[in-house]
Formats: structure tokens, C-alpha cells, sequence
């Protein structure tokens, strides 16, 4: 690159002379801006700005000129600047006066010192800027390192974290309670997650020499119950058994699943089992099954109650007798559901309901050659779906949509949470005004009592946050309530008098027969349409 141009000031017998050398070709040519700076840096005296100029413009034309008086002669020097985030230094080199050195590569490293410069220095930057002159250009001298940044650990899991126990419903409307893929099958050896590991990254540096650490990355590690270990690298979660596999709130779990040969009876006694269960034959009145699987019972469940936190599959049904129950975390899949207390915490699918109290947070699908919803309460957070709804007698039928049953109950809960801890607050609240008073009049507290204000301020603190996050948690899951706007009961056949629809808060009973329709929630009435 041709050096810049540049000024040059000299002092001669009669006074200050000013001469313009005119940069190389392709060089900065620097401006009158150029020259004020300069002079103000190095206190020329001049009369005004527009002698100045005058002086500045006959000297660019070629011309020596004559400034005033004469001035300490000065070496060349540079000018430094750090960048804020001290990732950058630039220098800005001016010229000497006539007859005194200009600035060296030895000088740079000394005033890059001074200013604690320590890291990245570009000498090949420098020693060019010097060899060619760049009079009046920032130049790099020196860059700090930015950190590289690493990524956080993957955890990955090798089989279907999201089951599903929806049955396949056939041509002619029956349902097949054989082909359920419920279960994630793994066998002993199996890796069923891995890790790929965090990448820290690498730090940088600024020009000072100080550490720059790379963005914060996030580990992983496995959450894991028995039947597995992690291998020796800490890479791989394996099975230890032949089993299933499910994740549950970022848990693995792998289970050997308990299978019952006959029926639950006097023979085995309740069955508590942390996995799936798997009964041949039937469940027998007044006996528990509780399973942190999947339940799945070949025969008849009577008047039993089964308890999974999975699904439940009877390839029959159940008996309930009036005190048969079913509750599930997710699906429940039965032939038919007669005289018992169910309750699914996703769906339920049946080819008939009769005379029972069946809840549902998700859907309640009566398939079936006549698919009977006949007596009792049902209620499902989204949609009832069956062909007979009712009957000709005229039985009593109550089914309900659009709200989640678990949620209303949980709402109801927080409630009485809110309002008992809002009673003792307001216990706490006289405690502290009568200690207080008593504080006032008498100037002093007894040791007992100052330990029971201090505990009673204390409690009061601890009950505020606590009713604070039972509102918001009662607020968030009120607003969910209204939330479910395709609510509906759906009629594949016919629907009788005696059956009364609520959807959300509204009733509504059916006072005639009507075929293949559907009832839905407009304008704060529920409607019929048809399907």
C-alpha cells in the first residue's frame, strides 16, 4: 500500500512553515479535519480557523507556507483506541515535526503496555503501518479471541415415549380389543436412551489478557428407575431385564411385566405391582389390582377395583355390581361397563355403558352393534359418541361435555385450600395486633411472646406466598374450563326422553326421540344439529 500523505512542520529563522507531501497513489489523502485534530493535538498556534484553512489549502496545493511563530519540535506519535467490549485496539499514526524521529515498532509495544495491552497483538499490522507511512488510518494492533461457544448435552430415548391404547373399530362398528400396541417391548441388553455429552466450548480472551468464558451449556443425565444402569462411560441407559419401557414425568421405567394365570382370587389376594399386570382369567368381587403400568384382564372384572397408571384393557368387561371401580392415568378399553364407578384420565372406548358413573378427561367412544349409553352419569372433557343414548322406558340418564372432570374437582380443592388459609392468616393477623398492643402499652414483650410474634410474622409471610400461588393456579386452571369450545354429544343412532345434557354449566333435556344428531354449546344454549 503507498504511504499516506502527510503534513510537515518546520521551523525556520522567521517563523512556522507548513508543507503538504501528497500521498503514493492509491495512500489516504488527509483533510483539512485531519489537520485541525492534528494541531489541537499538538497545540499549533494558529490566529482563526479560516487562516488556518487558507494556510491548509495553499500547502495542499504545493505551496510551503508560512503559520506564525515557531513551536517545540515533536516526535511522530500514535493515537489509541480501545474498544469497548477490549476485543480491538486501533492506532492512528501522525507525523513528526521537521527534523524529529517518527514513531517506531518499539515505541507501539511500549504505549500498548502502558495501556496493559497484553494479548493479540499484531506486529506484522504495525511494522506495516510504520514501513508504509498510514499516516491518519486506524490500523489493528491488536485483537483479543472471542470463546467459542459449545452446545448443550442430548438425551435421547430409543423407543415410543408416547403410548396409545386406541382400539381398532371395524367395519361392521365392533371394536377389536386384541390389536392394542400398548407396550414398548425391550430386552435385556436393550440401550433404550442415550447421551450425546455437552461441548463446553472453548474461552477467549480479551486484549488485556482477561478470560472470556463461552455461553453456559447444560448437562443431561439420565432419570431412571430399576432394571437399568448406565454404562461405564456414562453414554447409555441399558435394561437389565426382558420387559417394557415408559417414560413417565422424564423417568424411564422398565418393568417385567406380572402375569396372573388364573383369576385374581383367595388364590393370590390383591395384586400391587410396580410394571404392568397381566391377568388370564377374571377378577373376582371385593379383590384390588393396582399397577404403576398398564392392566390388562382377559375374563370378567366384577365388582373388583382396578387402579393403573397406565391404561386398563378388558377384553371383556366389567360387572361392577355397584361397587366395582376402574381408574386409569390414561385409556381405558372394555367390552362393556355395567353398574361400576370409571374413571379414565385420557379416554374410554366401549361397546356399552349401562347404569354406572363413567368420567373421561378426554373422549367417551360407545362403539358396538348398538353401542348402549343407557342410566348413571357419564361425563367426558371433550366428546360422547354412541348410538343409543337412553332408552324407550324413558331411564334416567345424565351426560355431561365440555369440562374436565378431573380439573372441576381439583379446582373445587384449591378452593377450600384458598379459603381455609385465608381464615388462619386472618387468625394470624389478630395474634399480631394484640401482641402489638400489648408491645405499645406495656413497652416491653416477655421473652415467650417475642418468640411468638416473630413465629406468627414469620407464618404470615410463609401463608400470603402460598394463597398467592393457590390463586394463580386456581385462576390458570379456571380459565381452562372455557376453553374446550368443540364440546359435544354425539348420536350415531337415536337418543330418548329422560336424558339430560349438560355442557358446561347449562342443561338441557331431551323431551322427544331424535336420530343421528349431535348436541353442541352456541350462544350460551346447547343446540342440536345434525351430524
Amino acid at each position: 500500500m503507498a504511504h499516506s500523505g502527510y503534513f510537515q512542520l518546520e521551523n525556520r529563522n522567521d517563523g512556522l512553515y507548513l508543507t503538504v507531501v501528497p500521498a503514493g497513489e492509491g495512500g489516504y489523502t488527509p483533510g483539512f479535519e485531519d489537520f485541525v485534530r492534528y494541531c489541537d493535538a499538538k497545540n499549533i498556534p494558529f490566529d482563526s480557523v479560516v487562516g488556518l484553512k487558507a494556510a491548509f489549502d495553499a500547502a495542499s496545493a504545493g505551496k510551503t507556507v508560512r503559520m506564525g511563530g515557531n513551536i517545540i519540535p515533536f516526535a511522530g506519535w500514535c493515537d489509541y483506541k480501545i474498544s469497548q467490549d477490549a476485543m480491538k485496539v486501533t492506532a492512528v499514526m501522525y507525523p513528526a515535526a521537521a527534523g524529529m524521529a517518527e514513531i517506531d515498532a518499539k515505541e507501539v509495544a511500549a504505549d500498548l503496555n502502558n495501556l496493559k495491552v497484553k494479548f493479540g497483538i499484531n506486529k506484522d499490522n504495525i511494522n506495516r503501518m510504520i514501513s508504509e507511512k498510514m499516516f491518519f488510518v486506524p490500523v489493528e494492533v491488536a485483537a483479543g479471541q472471542a470463546p467459542v461457544d459449545g452446545y448443550d448435552a442430548v438425551l435421547t430415548y430409543n423407543f415410543n415415549t408416547v403410548a396409545s391404547s386406541k382400539p381398532q373399530v371395524n367395519e361392521d362398528g365392533t371394536v377389536d380389543f386384541h390389536k392394542l400396541d400398548l407396550i414398548n417391548k425391550v430386552n435385556k441388553g436393550d440401550v433404550v436412551a442415550e447421551i450425546k455429552p455437552e461441548n463446553p466450548g472453548q474461552n477467549g480472551m480479551d486484549v488485556h489478557g482477561t478470560v472470556i468464558k463461552p455461553k453456559k451449556v447444560y448437562r443431561k443425565s439420565f432419570k431412571y428407575s430399576r432394571n437399568l444402569k448406565v454404562s461405564d462411560d456414562g453414554h447409555r441407559l441399558i435394561s437389565l431385564v426382558t420387559g417394557h419401557v415408559s417414560l413417565r414425568d422424564d423417568k424411564v421405567f422398565v418393568s417385567d411385566e406380572y402375569e396372573i394365570a388364573s383369576d385374581v382370587n383367595n388364590e393370590t389376594g390383591d395384586i400391587d405391582f410396580d410394571g404392568n399386570v397381566h391377568v388370564r382369567g377374571n377378577v373376582l368381587a371385593g379383590f384390588k389390582i393396582r399397577a404403576t403400568g398398564n392392566v390388562a384382564v382377559d375374563g370378567v372384572v366384577e365388582g373388583a377395583e382396578i387402579t393403573a397408571g397406565g391404561n386398563i384393557i378388558l377384553q371383556r368387561g366389567i360387572q361392577g355390581m355397584n361397587k366395582g371401580i376402574l381408574t386409569a392415568g390414561g385409556n381405558i378399553a372394555s367390552n362393556y361397563i355395567e353398574n361400576a364407578t370409571v374413571k379414565a384420565g385420557k379416554d374410554i372406548d366401549t361397546d356399552a355403558i349401562m347404569h354406572s358413573k363413567v368420567t373421561a378427561r378426554g373422549n367417551i367412544e360407545i362403539h358396538g352393534r348398538n353401542g348402549y349409553l343407557i342410566g348413571g352419569y357419564v361425563r367426558a372433557g371433550n366428546m360422547i359418541s354412541a348410538k343409543t343414548i337412553g332408552s324407550d322406558m324413558g331411564t334416567n340418564t345424565t351426560i355431561g361435555v365440555g369440562t374436565d372432570p378431573e380439573l372441576v374437582m381439583e379446582i373445587d380443592k384449591l378452593s377450600k385450600q384458598i379459603a381455609k388459609s385465608a381464615k388462619d392468616k386472618e387468625q394470624l393477623s389478630q395474634i399480631i395486633t394484640a401482641l402489638r398492643k400489648k408491645q405499645e402499652m406495656e413497652g416491653k414483650l416477655e421473652e415467650d411472646k417475642i418468640e411468638m410474634l416473630q413465629k406468627a410474622m414469620k407464618n404470615i409471610i410463609l401463608l400470603e406466598n402460598s394463597i398467592r400461588e393457590m390463586k394463580n393456579e386456581y385462576e390458570t386452571k379456571s380459565a381452562l374450563l372455557v376453553e374446550n369450545s368443540d364440546a359435544r354429544v354425539k348420536v350415531t343412532g337415536s337418543i330418548y326422553p329422560g336424558v339430560k345434557i349438560e355442557i358446561g354449566d347449562i342443561s338441557y333435556f331431551i323431551r322427544d326421540k331424535n336420530n343421528f344428531c349431535q348436541y353442541v354449546r352456541r350462544d350460551g344454549e346447547i343446540t342440536r344439529i345434525n351430524l
